[in-house]
């Protein structure tokens, strides 16, 4: 049985693995420039057009046949 301040994990005030992942994430903070630049950078990217739209077959997690590449 789980104890209750940790969920099992012996650290105090987590709940187990939802928890853990939230502490992970959380931890140091977010730099707002950083996270800017990286938006930026990614519709500079995906606007250019120079991405050639086709995806490769091991990527393309739909079934076969139908309305797929």
């Amino acid at each position: 049985m789980a104890d209750q301040d940790g969920g099992g994990t012996g650290l105090p005030g987590l709940l187990g693995l939802p928890g853990l992942l939230g502490a992970a994430l959380r931890d140091g903070g977010v730099d707002d420039a950083a996270e800017r630049r990286a938006v930026a950078a990614f519709r500079a990217a995906r606007d250019s057009g120079t991405r050639s739209g086709k995806t490769r077959s091991q990527d393309d997690w739909r079934p076969r046949g139908g309305n797929g590449p």
